[in-house]
């Protein structure tokens, strides 16, 4: 992707308050899971809209990110989103529905997250 920068955890609320500051507005957040580690890519849309810019972060399942949500509410939702599916550990979000903000207390827990490790094509199993 064009525009995508890659980042430490840590630089999460950094380099996003700069893009805010820039006047970028933020625009979602995904998640990918890499096995051992999720990849979390922030999005943020500027000049009105025409240019879109990414932040992307790789981290261990038992790590935390900080929240974004100190400098945008707007990404409370998102934030919410990628702890229930993903089992994100987001730390100091403004907003936390503990787990139930899309899952009933009654859903599979983190249903985003790959079963088992994806093996090589070509093996049997």
């Amino acid at each position: 992707m064009e525009n995508l920068t890659i980042i430490d955890k840590s630089a999460i609320v950094s380099e996003g308050k700069k893009l805010l500051d820039a006047g970028a507005k933020f625009v979602t957040a995904v998640c990918n899971d890499l096995d051992e580690q999720l990849e979390v890519t922030y999005f943020f849309s500027s000049d009105r809209g025409t240019e879109m810019k990414g932040l992307r972060c790789t981290v261990a399942k038992d790590e935390e990110v900080p929240s974004l949500s100190g400098e945008t509410l707007s990404v409370v939702l998102i934030e919410n989103e990628l702890q229930e599916l993903f089992g994100l550990k987001v730390k100091g979000i403004a907003i936390d529905y503990g787990g139930h903000m899309l899952l009933a207390h009654d859903s599979p827990t983190t249903p985003m997250l790959k079963e088992k490790k994806a093996e090589p094509k070509g093996e049997e199993n």
